[in-house]
């Protein structure tokens, strides 16, 4: 028993200690709805989007992620609806899932408003624990093979914005639900752990069309050492823009995007750790794609 425990003990180890539990994109100014549900709804109109992550280019069953989404106002009624599913694949593990976010905009001066935001979904987290290599080949927890689990997760979060700026605190899985995997074999489970993320940056009008975009990206979980991500963006005419990322003891990365007539959106990034796994994988691409479809009445 004490084995079993200890072999489980490994995998949720890496889940719940070594690491943040959701991925981690280097755009994420570009669907921040997916990180604060109070960002629903913000923009002049409906938005579908695809984010693609793949992470640690040449390491076997490195981590890779793809968000599908769609959000949007609806201004008669102060408000924004919004939705997105995910598959997130890291070495044998696996979260599918989907959420939908709602949002209610006040407005708190004349050219500032306030989206107060809720998002609910649920995840499916699934190991092939066949595939993993035990001391004891008879393991019978993992010569079950697959194991998977659904888990239902809410989210919070307020974002404050004008033209000018943005600022935004939300707390993912806040509700904290445990993930139960060999029950036979073990009485451990792991927990989703409460994430706490805050998000601001700043459009600083350089000249007629030259917009320079710095934001940052704070994310805290416990009992881990709280993660910044800080970013600058020069955008010109509304049309293109490139920029440079760092992320704390992680990465430095350059990205470049385009907007054609406001309708269509591309963005791209490529990072370059500056972590112990630097020699061993040629960095992370991140490939966004974007549409516009309805702009408000």
């Amino acid at each position: 028993m004490k084995r079993y425990i200890l072999t489980i003990g490994v995998i949720f180890g890496a889940l719940t200690v070594t690491a943040q539990q959701l991925p981690q994109f280097t755009q994420y100014f570009l669907n921040d709805f997916i990180i604060n549900p109070g960002v629903t709804g913000t923009k002049d109109a409906w938005i579908g989007q695809s984010n693609n992550r793949y992470q640690w280019v040449g390491i076997q069953d490195a981590p890779r992620t793809y968000i599908l989404s769609a959000n949007g106002p609806f201004s008669d009624y102060n408000m924004g609806l919004g939705g997105y599913f995910f598959s997130d694949i890291a070495g044998h593990t696996r979260r599918t899932g989907f959420a939908g976010s709602y949002a209610y905009h006040l407005q708190v001066a004349d050219d500032i408003k306030l989206g107060m935001g809720l998002n609910f979904g649920a995840t499916r987290w699934l190991i092939d624990g066949s595939a993993i290599q035990t001391k004891d080949t008879e393991d019978p927890a993992f010569s079950r093979g697959t194991q998977s689990t659904w888990v239902p997760d809410a989210g919070v979060g307020f974002h404050l914005y004008a033209k000018e700026f943005w600022v935004g605190i939300s707390a993912p899985q806040i509700i904290g639900n445990k993930l139960k995997f060999f029950d036979d074999y073990t009485q451990t489970q792991a927990r989703l752990s409460r994430h706490y993320f805050f998000n601001a940056g700043y459009n600083y009008q350089m000249l007629d069309e030259l917009v320079l975009q710095p934001s940052v990206f704070v994310k805290y979980i416990d009992p881990l050492p709280v993660q910044f991500d800080a970013t600058l963006r020069v955008i010109y005419d509304d049309f293109i823009w490139a920029g440079f990322s760092y992320r704390m003891d992680d990465a430095v990365g350059v990205m470049l995007g385009v907007d054609f007539q406001n309708n269509l959106r591309f963005g791209y990034s490529y990072d370059i750790p500056t972590s112990d796994i630097n020699p061993y994988t040629t960095g992370s691409h991140e490939l966004m794609l974007g549409i516009r479809f309805k702009e408000r009445d």
